[in-house]
């Protein structure tokens, strides 16, 4: 398999449930060549959302229809940006009260902290896309949070160590060449999906990036697959959320 497709289909085994490439070894320097697939990857679990909730509304009120839509990017992503945020939210939460952050996040319970972190992040996605889904640009606002929700992913691995024992191991050492590709597609991507609008969403992007990467670095001493996946989650929603704003 030539290093190109091998490239794209470790980025579909590692960011989706999607069964290709199973049977195919995935190579760190697979995945590290993958990177610039990713906003590709996010920008179509944004369409997929997207064109569930759209399909669903023809038949639905918009609120049940986004919940479909929004499911739907859960399932195809196994959950784990959402799993992402909620030890990532466990870890504020024992910091704040004096505990170490690391050992909350590697805790399989899930905390106060952890499910309220999701409780609030789907119930204010799924009112975002309900609020959406009959406008004029949808489902294009969906396709440009996807592909930002990878960019800022790409830009903390950039920026920062990776410190996690977990599956982005590989991250370390990753080429600067391909990660600043990835984030230029998803520029790209966002400008085309929705024009001027990708402005307000892309400085949610970048909020989200500045806060959960100072956390990060500050209480864990770089980044973690948690605090990636949380920074994913958080980028669609708020991106969402600002593109709804503009309308």
């Amino acid at each position: 398999m030539r290093d190109g497709l091998r490239s794209a289909v470790a980025a579909v085994t590692f960011l989706t449930a999607v069964p290709i490439g199973r049977r195919t070894e995935v190579r760190a320097s697979d995945l590290r060549g993958g990177v610039v697939f990713f906003p590709v990857i996010g920008a179509l679990v944004g369409a997929l959302t997207a064109a569930v909730a759209w399909g669903a509304a023809l038949a639905l009120p918009p609120l049940p229809a986004a919940s479909l839509g929004v499911a739907a990017g859960v399932l195809v992503t196994a959950a784990m940006h959402l799993d992402g945020l909620a030890d990532t939210a466990d870890g504020i939460g024992a910091a704040l009260s004096g505990g170490d952050p690391s050992a909350a996040m590697h805790d399989p319970r899930l905390g106060v902290f952890g499910g309220a972190a999701l409780a609030l992040d789907l119930l204010l996605k799924i009112s975002v896309v309900s609020a959406l889904v009959a406008g004029p640009r949808f489902p294009l606002e969906a396709i440009a949070a996807g592909a930002l929700g990878r960019a800022v992913a790409i830009a903390l691995m950039t920026g920062l160590p990776y410190v996690g024992t977990g599956t982005g191991a590989w991250s370390r050492g990753s080429p600067f060449a391909p990660c600043l590709a990835g984030i230029g597609i998803a520029s790209i991507l966002g400008v085309f999906a929705v024009g001027p609008a990708f402005g307000p969403m892309a400085v949610a992007a970048v909020v989200v990036a500045a806060v959960v990467g100072r956390w990060s670095h500050r209480s864990l001493g770089g980044a973690t697959g948690d605090t990636l996946g949380a920074a994913v989650e958080l980028t669609e929603t708020l991106a969402l959320t600002a593109a709804l704003a503009l309308r």
